[in-house]
């Protein structure tokens, strides 16, 4: 384990950028990283390139697949220290913008694996009030090019954070085949300002969701058992042009894998 996790943290304010260790601090990022593939696998993108494709295309050579609802683009910010992904709704027209899933849909979770996600993301320009004002999804979910359809989550499997046009909260939700567990207002949005999202889940029995580091209520039934890929999800609702930044994105599968 690398002693990012284990030393005393004398500089725990220097860590708010990077990955939260209450979350991690189980991972074998350090033994993967050096080669200890029996250990898992997994990968950090801190976006300091981005490499896509349109969901039209089908042999895809890139990490990203990029789909566009109508308007929306995806880029990186040039101004931003560090990489920073943009996911522009590009207009106000409701349930309209930008969708983002990593090529690798091979995040299954089952008895024998803990999966471990975190992304540090904000939402801009949802004005003052955060309801009424833009759609988000952060997570996994199965492969789907339409992850939100009409302001609802269409991906049959998925285990992510939203927020939709109903309040200015941002949910948690586990849903396997189309029957969801649910936990509500985990955090309030505040425009432009940023929040670590992120979740373990422990073979079938868990899901434990984390916000800023800070562990929320597990659930225990709706775990899907598919696979799944990081993904983004930027829309409009209406009123106001949104803009999802995500600061980075990490996600680790723990599993001895049978050869």
């Amino acid at each position: 384990m690398s002693d990012l996790f284990t030393r005393p943290q004398l500089k725990a304010g220097s860590l708010r950028r990077g990955l939260s260790p209450t979350l991690w601090n189980q991972a074998p990022l350090a033994q993967i990283a050096v080669g200890g593939l029996d250990q898992g696998f997994g990968f950090i993108d801190d976006f300091l390139t981005f490499n896509a494709e349109s969901a039209a295309v089908s042999n895809i050579v890139a990490d990203w697949i990029a789909t566009q609802d109508g308007a929306g683009t995806v880029a990186l910010d040039a101004a931003a220290k560090g990489g920073v992904l943009l996911l522009d709704s590009a207009g106000t027209t409701n349930n309209q913008g930008m969708q983002a899933q990593h090529v690798a849909a091979c995040f299954i979770p089952n008895a024998n694996a803990k999966i471990y996600f975190e992304a540090r993301v904000k939402i801009a320009d949802i004005g003052t009030s955060g309801s009424a004002t833009g759609n988000m999804v952060v997570g996994l979910a199965s492969v789907d090019t339409s992850v939100l359809a009409s302001g609802a989550n269409s991906a049959l499997d998925h285990i992510v954070f939203e927020h939709l046009d109903d309040d200015s909260e941002v949910d948690f939700h586990s849903e396997k085949n189309g029957s969801r567990d649910s936990s509500t207002e985990l955090h309030t949005l505040v425009d432009d300002d940023y929040v670590k999202l992120g979740f373990v889940v422990d073979g079938l029995t868990s899901i434990t969701p984390y916000v800023n580091g800070v562990a929320q209520t597990a659930h225990t039934t709706e775990i899907p058992i598919v696979a799944m890929t990081p993904t983004f999800v930027c829309h409009s609702a209406g009123t106001t042009d949104p803009i999802l930044h995500i600061d980075w994105v990490a996600c680790f599968q723990a599993e001895n894998i049978a050869n």
